[in-house]
C-alpha cells in the first residue's frame, strides 16, 4: 500500500479508533515476533538434521534431502514475516505520531 493513501485512510480515524488500530498493530506485531522465533527454531532442527550428515560424512538420505527444502521454506517464511513486521510497526508509528499531533493540538484554539 501506498504511504500517502495509507496516511489518508489513517489520518481519517477517530482518536479512539486510532487507539484500537494502534492495539492491533501492537498485537500484530508480538503475533509476527513469536512466529518468526518459531520458525528460527524449526529451521535449526532442519539444519542440524542436514549438518549431522554432512559431518559423520554419510551419504545424504531422503530425509535430509526434505529438511534442505523444508530449510529453505522456513527461511522464505522468516523474510516474508519480517517484511508484515515491517509493516505493521511503520503503522504504529505512524499512529502513534498522529495521536501526539492530536494531544498537542487540542489545547489551542482554532482562530
Amino acid at each position: 500500500m501506498d504511504n500517502r493513501i495509507m496516511f489518508r485512510e489513517i489520518s481519517r480515524l477517530r482518536t479512539t479508533d486510532l487507539l484500537i488500530a494502534k492495539m492491533d498493530c501492537i498485537r500484530r506485531i508480538a503475533l509476527f515476533k513469536s512466529l518468526k522465533l518459531g520458525l528460527l527454531g524449526l529451521l535449526g532442527i532442519f539444519v542440524g538434521q542436514v549438518a549431522k550428515s554432512l559431518f559423520a560424512a554419510q551419504a545424504m538420505s531422503m530425509m535430509d534431502y526434505l529438511s534442505v527444502a523444508l530449510a529453505l521454506y522456513c527461511v522464505i517464511g522468516y523474510l516474508i514475516l519480517d517484511a508484515l513486521e515491517a509493516g505493521s510497526t511503520a503503522q504504529e508509528k505512524l499512529i502513534c505520531d498522529l495521536l501526539t499531533l492530536r494531544m498537542s493540538r487540542t489545547g489551542k484554539r482554532k482562530s
